[in-house]
């Protein structure tokens, strides 16, 4: 995926939604780790910290709304 994709998916669901999703993907990837190699792996343990380091980041994220200010500047 292009960063320009990577933004039209920001654009189109929303930087939340993205970051969420993410995260669920970590977290699946810890569990299919753990399941073929067991809590004591690496790979485990990365994925599951950057899961929650994801959730984490969601909590401070503020859902940006429709408001676009080169539009409302281009107005006045």
């Amino acid at each position: 995926m292009t960063q320009d994709e990577l933004e039209a998916l920001v654009d189109e669901l929303g930087l939340v939604s993205v970051v969420s999703l993410l995260a669920n993907i970590c977290h699946n990837k810890a569990r299919q780790t753990l399941c073929l190699k067991g809590q004591g792996a690496s790979p485990y343990t990365a994925w599951n910290s950057n899961g929650f380091l994801l959730k984490q980041l969601m909590t401070r994220l503020r859902p940006i709304g429709s408001y676009d200010r080169d539009l409302d500047l281009k107005n006045n």
